[in-house]
Formats: structure tokens, C-alpha cells, sequence
């Protein structure tokens, strides 16, 4: 009877440590909303990288991007507002800054007429005039 029951502790013991080690572990909980149509960047060297765009009531079209970095020595930015002219987006500005250092921005105001607009940003970061990252991005587009 001693034996069956070392047998069972022993046995006991093994698939209780079995199954610790494939639970998963529990944190504490937090209360944020993440957005699931949201596909988030890693970025080694971008910390900011935000475009801002609108369009006011009287049509001025207003174009801004904000980028810096860690562990860079330059960055450039580039701009372009877009129209859409028979299904392809084409430009009709844009705009850049290049800054030694490590934060850029860039902002513009364009006056534009009815139709369909984008502002698409590129951002790079240099780092000893070697090319280290970049990104871009395209705004959701906005009827006038």
C-alpha cells in the first residue's frame, strides 16, 4: 500500500510540474482599447513618426509631419499632397526638410478645389551619413 501510494505522489508531482510549466502566465490587468484594424511598426531608430492632414471648409489643404529619432545624427522628410485624377494619386506639392539632429517637421498649407486628396510622407533617418531607417506613410484620403 506504501508503494501504490509513493507511486501516486511521485506521479503526482511529475504531471503537476508538467502542466506549470505550459500554463500561461497571468498578469495584472490593464485597461486599454486596442483598435483591431491598427497594424503597428517597430521601429529601431524612429521614436515619433505622426502625419497630420485636413482639409477646412474653405479648402485649405493643411499638410504636417513630425519625425525624430534615437541614436541618429540626420533626418530628412519629404511631403506630398495628392489628388486623385482618373484613379491614380498625383502630386501637385511637395516639400522637404532635411535637419541635422534628431527631430523634423514639416508643415504646409495648399489651397485646393473640389475632388479627392491624400498627403503621403516619407521619413529618413541617418545615423554617421549612413542610411539606418525609413518609413512611409499615406493618409486615408479626404473628399473637398
Amino acid at each position: 500500500m506504501k508503494r501504490i501510494f509513493r507511486w501516486m505522489v511521485v506521479l503526482t508531482i511529475i504531471l503537476w510540474s508538467v502542466q506549470s510549466k505550459s500554463l500561461p502566465a497571468v498578469g495584472t490587468e490593464t485597461h486599454m482599447v486596442l483598435d483591431e484594424n491598427v497594424i503597428g511598426v517597430q521601429y529601431l531608430y524612429i521614436e515619433t513618426y505622426r502625419d497630420h492632414f485636413e482639409i477646412s471648409s474653405t479648402g485649405a489643404a493643411s499638410c504636417t509631419t513630425i519625425a525624430s529619432g534615437d541614436n541618429v545624427d540626420a533626418l530628412h522628410v519629404y511631403g506630398s499632397l495628392q489628388k486623385e485624377i482618373s484613379g491614380q494619386w498625383i502630386s501637385i506639392g511637395s516639400w522637404s526638410k532635411k535637419v541635422n539632429g534628431t527631430e523634423a517637421k514639416i508643415t504646409n498649407t495648399v489651397t485646393v478645389g473640389p475632388g479627392k486628396y491624400r498627403y503621403k510622407s516619407s521619413v529618413y533617418l541617418y545615423r554617421n551619413g549612413m542610411l539606418v531607417e525609413q518609413d512611409d506613410k499615406a493618409s486615408n484620403p479626404i473628399s473637398y
